[in-house]
């Protein structure tokens, strides 16, 4: 098949620096000067990944959008690709570029290399000089890309010693920060910062903060505008108690979190504060909640099912009432509506006694330091060993596993212990707006359980910490049924 006269343009460049420079210029004239010169109509449909490394594993949005339109056939057989060199397609080494090449050159389409020095077709997949010089050139790629990897490796492990060393370096900061001479100072953009952490604290999910800043005119820091990933990222930083997470990139593209360096930032919130905005978006389970239900995701009927809000209205008037979930699946056998349920809960919140009963057990930092002690030892050993044992390597697995455990267990017991520092009864029965109830609720309360009672209900709250208390609601009155003084009164 011959060449039909149209041609289309690839163009990819990886960093940002490269977008600052001439690589766009460059590769489109080169472009624009082949199909001048080989009588080529160069369509204006062309493809562009801009900033993105053909090396890494990630998605290339043009590239899968050029490949899939020449199997949908909107580049028709004969048309011409124009790229600057084979490795722009991709640097992942022989194999790869090979399937890629492939895919392309299989539905008549031509390549032409510029640097390279080639003109591909169908042909070219079985000629034998044509698969050497597309073998040569994908090979002589990878390993460049590899050497770069590598450089950078180094660089930045040098760079995370330095951090370690106390020195300022030279990397991408958190948006409200910046470089200033040898120190690192709040940027123009510390209240929007300021503004996410408050939202938070207020019970927001990270949907509503980004609207929220979208709304209020806060400069997004990109044109699009705040999303909910770049306010998740926010909160779970710990760059805003003024910490620095070191990390290290594998040769497989893995990034392996290292040491966290305290002090090495200007603090926006102290350690506790960042520690419970952790536990409370971890207490915040996903799905939709209304801006006034207080009890969202903690009221569940007795067969396991939540309790669903619902509204009836009558003669101009809103009446309130719950469902089971269950019930209204078929799952459960009680269908009867709980009326004036959220009466009865306003008024329990008003007579909760609360135990601070967490601690962090000290057998298990004990445990956790033994555990990392044996793992150094055999990892010592096999350093002197020609020929490493299986079982020593199963033992060294086995310990990691029981020491992830362990770190879990500590951090649940943090976790736990800074939310009841967090949690104040008496703010709790002055809180007005629901959203900031339900934050303050999920810190200590895991659920609240409503039983069938005959013509009354039982309310269990079941708190983080294993303590409960039980309350009788007869539709108007609460009863309590666990509170040792009141039953003494």
């Amino acid at each position: 098949m011959k060449q039909n006269g149209k041609a289309y343009s690839y163009i990819r460049f990886s960093s940002k620096k490269q977008e600052q420079g001439d690589s766009v210029r460059r590769q489109t004239e080169l472009a624009e000067q082949y199909a001048h010169a080989n009588n080529l109509i160069l369509s204006d449909k062309n493809f562009q990944d801009l900033g993105i490394s053909a090396f890494k594993e990630g998605n290339r949005p043009s590239l899968g959008d050029m490949l899939e339109a020449i199997e949908k056939g909107q580049i028709e057989q004969g048309s011409t690709i124009i790229i600057e060199s084979l490795d722009r397609l991709s640097r992942r080494g022989i194999d790869v570029t090979q399937q890629i090449i492939k895919s392309i050159l299989q539905n008549n389409i031509f390549i032409a290399s510029l640097v390279d020095g080639l003109l591909l077709n169908r042909e070219s997949i079985n000629d034998l000089v044509s698969v050497i010089r597309i073998a040569l050139a994908a090979d002589l790629a990878h390993k460049e890309s590899e050497k770069k990897s590598q450089r950078l490796r180094e660089t930045k492990g040098q760079q995370r010693q330095r951090a370690l060393n106390g020195e300022i370096i030279n990397k991408v900061l958190p948006f409200w920060l910046e470089r200033k001479g040898d120190n690192f100072i709040f940027s123009d953009r510390l209240e929007a910062a300021k503004r996410i952490i408050e939202l938070r604290r207020k019970g927001f999910g990270t949907n509503k903060i980004a609207k929220a800043l979208n709304d209020e005119g806060h400069k997004p820091l990109r044109s699009s505008g705040w999303n909910h990933t770049t306010v998740g990222k926010t909160i779970n930083s710990v760059a805003l108690y003024g910490a620095y997470q070191t990390s290290e990139t594998t040769k497989d593209r893995k990034v392996i979190l290292l040491d966290i360096i305290e002090g090495y930032y200007p603090a926006l919130i102290s350690k506790e504060e960042f520690m419970l905005l952790q536990s409370d978006h971890k207490q915040n389970k996903p799905g939709y909640k209304s801006e006034f239900n207080a009890f969202a995701g903690l009221l569940k009927h007795e067969c396991g099912g939540a309790l669903v809000r619902k509204f009836h209205v009558t003669s101009g008037k809103k009446y309130q009432y719950h469902v089971c979930a269950n019930a209204r699946d078929g799952k459960c056998i009680v269908t009867k509506n709980f009326k004036n349920l959220e009466v009865a809960l306003y008024r329990i919140m008003k007579e909760l006694k609360f135990e601070k009963k967490s601690y962090l057990d000290e057998s298990l930092l004990i445990e956790q330091n033994n555990i990392k002690t044996k793992i150094q030892d055999l990892n010592d050993m096999l350093l002197t060993l020609t020929k490493i044992p299986v079982s020593v390597m199963h033992t060294i697995s086995n310990l990691e596993a029981k020491l992830h455990e362990i770190e879990e267990r500590i951090k649940q017991q943090n976790s736990m212990i800074i939310s009841e520092k967090a949690f104040n009864l008496n703010l709790l029965q002055e809180i007005k707006d629901p959203q900031e109830l339900n934050l303050m609720l999920k810190r200590v309360v895991d659920k609240i359980i409503v039983f069938n009672a005959g013509k009354k209900w039982r309310v269990k709250i079941s708190f983080r910490n294993r303590h409960t208390q039980n309350f009788i609601w007869d539709g108007e009155k609460i009863t309590f049924i666990s509170d040792t003084k009141k039953l003494l009164e």
